[in-house]
Parts: structure tokens; C-alpha cells; sequence
């Protein structure tokens, strides 16, 4: 095929770019201090023992992306913490911050206390440094898992152990969120059942999942939104969990594949989206998404419709992103103290 050596090399420059962003990403930290007594982060971070944590108020700190002023944010279990990163600060490790769309581009869900006051949440993101498998049918996998580990306690987020592959600390802004009041009372009358998925799903190692694959013949960038067969990305994973354990749906949190070109062509953030020339293995020029789009040989395919369990019988196109579902009309502002 004329010129496919280098139309794949310009796929898997794509295909860089997308997987170093992750589905968020900072700095790494493993550094052990001691603990204090009662539960402690090894049980739940090791053991995994979340069922020993507490209902209780957390005061999170938190800030805005225009305003590095702290306010404190009272949260409940299961309330969502975005995070993001400023266009203009460069850290290791992050390429392209602005590869996935919007403000912010990453979550966690806060899901209690310990004994000791320390705060705890989930995510899912990819390893520190995650292995990368590409099949010729397009299929990627690359290395990633649910994680929990602690936030910090009341006013802070220091914890005695620094044990995450990326941490809070590593983002410039963050603000959390609460599900609207009757959604909220909907899935704390599934609190035993989420816990004991979430349980599960961190003792099997629930795995990362890209949330498209590629075909390498019609050069399209194909979609995934399949339930939670084959894993999930961050925003992926929230949304199933509230979905199929406690069958709580959330409005307009889905970008389809119009829509996401739309942001890589037009978008001024999305049009800057590339992997510099020098950090690309595969060609010696910077690679953007917006070129291989914007009459290049790409485009971006729907996946097919997800029947939900929704009580609507709504059916899924596109996928979830993290700023999507921050200003879903589903979500509803936690008042700062």
C-alpha cells in the first residue's frame, strides 16, 4: 500500500501521544514512614481492606485552575475529585496534558477514613511504567489497574506513607463534586454493594483500558465504550460502577467521535496536541493530532451503541471524559467552608 510505512508511523506517533498522557499522570512517589496505630495504610492499600474504612467527613483542600487560593471542600463517600493540569506548566512525564479534552483531565472517587483520619480514593490509571501491547487487529493493551491510596487527612494531603504511582501533589488544580441530591441518596442505598465491587475489583486488579483501538487498514481511531468486559479508563470505570452496581446514570458525560474531532481540529488547546519531534520514535517530526485528522488519512469512529441498564434504556455513543462529567447537569457543587 503506497506510503503505509509511513502513515503507521504516524499512527503510532498518535498512539504515543495518547497513551503518555494516560488518563491523567504526574509524578510517581514510593517513599515508607511510619504509621500511626488502628487501620492501617498497608490494610487498606495493600490488603485492600476498605470495608474497615469510615462514613465520615473529609475537608478537602482544594483550587481552582485560575486561582491558586486553597478552599476547603467537605466531602461525602463517593464524591468525585477532578484534577488538571496548567497548559503552561511542564512536568515530567507529561507530554500532552491537553490530550484528553477539557479542563480537567483526570478523577478519583473519595470512598472514606480510616481509623487514623486518613482519606482514602480510588482511581484508575495507567502503571508507573506500563508495558504496551499492539495486535495487528488493532487491539492495544497497555499496563494499568485500579488503584486506592490515601488523599491525606483533614486540611492536607500528607499521609505518613507516600504510596501511589501518581499523587495530588503532582496537579495544579483540583475541585470536587457531588452527584445531585436524589442521585446521591440512590447510590448510598448501594453503599455495601459498590464497596464490595470496588473490593473485588481492586483485589483482581481490575485493568486500564484505552478507550479506542486502531485499524491499521482504514486508518480509523475506533471508539470503546463496551461495559466493563474488557477494563476501563478513569472516567469509564466511575460511570459503569454507578451504572452497574447501583444503576445510577449520569446525564451528558459522553464525547462521540464528531465531537472529539472537533476539539483536535478547531479547539486552540486541542489543536497544540503533539509529541515534539526529538521525543517521537517514530518519525522525525513532531506529530499532531489535528494534521492527522484535519485532511489526513484519520478520522475518529463511533463505537457501536452500548445498551445501558439505565432506567431510560438509554444507549451509550461515545465516551466519557472527566471534564464531561464535571459539568454534567448530574453533578452539583459542594459548597466550600
Amino acid at each position: 500500500m503506497k506510503h503505509s510505512n509511513k502513515i503507521v508511523r504516524a499512527m503510532l506517533s498518535l498512539l504515543t501521544v495518547i497513551f503518555l498522557a494516560g488518563c491523567g499522570g504526574g509524578e510517581s512517589s514510593q517513599t515508607n514512614t511510619s504509621d500511626g496505630e488502628g487501620v492501617t495504610q498497608d490494610d487498606i492499600v495493600h490488603d485492600y481492606k476498605i470495608d474497615l474504612l469510615k462514613d465520615e467527613t473529609y475537608y478537602f483542600p482544594a483550587n481552582t485552575p485560575n486561582d491558586d487560593k486553597v478552599d476547603t471542600q467537605p466531602l461525602k463517600q463517593f464524591d468525585f475529585i477532578f484534577v488538571g493540569h496548567n497548559p503552561n506548566t511542564v512536568q515530567e512525564g507529561q507530554i500532552n496534558t491537553d490530550v484528553i479534552p477539557g479542563t480537567y483531565m483526570h478523577m478519583l472517587m473519595y470512598i472514606g477514613k480510616d481509623s487514623n483520619g486518613l482519606a482514602y480514593g480510588i482511581e484508575m490509571n495507567i502503571d508507573a511504567d506500563p508495558e504496551l501491547e499492539m495486535n495487528m487487529d488493532g487491539t492495544i493493551h497497555l499496563d494499568g489497574q485500579l488503584n486506592v491510596y490515601c488523599l491525606g487527612s483533614d486540611y492536607n494531603k500528607e499521609c505518613p506513607k507516600d504510596e501511589y504511582v501518581w499523587g495530588l501533589e503532582s496537579y495544579d488544580y483540583m475541585w470536587a463534586k457531588r452527584l445531585t441530591p436524589q442521585l446521591h441518596d440512590n447510590l448510598t442505598e448501594h453503599k455495601n454493594d459498590l464497596m464490595a465491587q470496588i473490593k473485588n475489583d481492586l483485589e483482581t486488579k481490575f485493568p486500564f483500558q484505552l478507550p479506542f483501538n486502531l485499524d491499521f487498514f482504514k486508518y480509523d481511531i475506533k471508539l470503546i465504550n463496551d461495559g466493563r468486559q474488557g477494563g476501563a479508563d478513569c472516567a469509564a470505570y466511575m460511570t459503569l460502577l454507578l451504572e452497574e452496581v447501583a444503576g445510577v446514570c449520569m446525564d451528558d458525560i459522553h464525547m462521540d467521535a464528531e465531537a472529539m474531532e472537533d476539539y483536535y481540529i478547531n479547539d486552540p488547546r486541542g489543536q497544540e496536541v503533539h509529541i515534539p519531534a526529538e521525543d517521537n520514535p517514530y518519525s522525525d517530526e513532531d506529530a499532531y493530532i489535528s494534521d492527522l485528522l484535519d485532511g489526513g488519512p484519520f478520522s475518529i469512529v463511533d463505537n457501536p451503541p452500548r445498551q445501558t441498564i439505565c432506567p431510560d434504556g438509554r444507549k451509550a455513543v461515545g465516551i466519557p471524559t472527566p471534564n464531561k462529567i464535571f459539568n454534567s447537569p448530574s453533578m452539583v457543587e459542594i459548597a466550600v467552608e
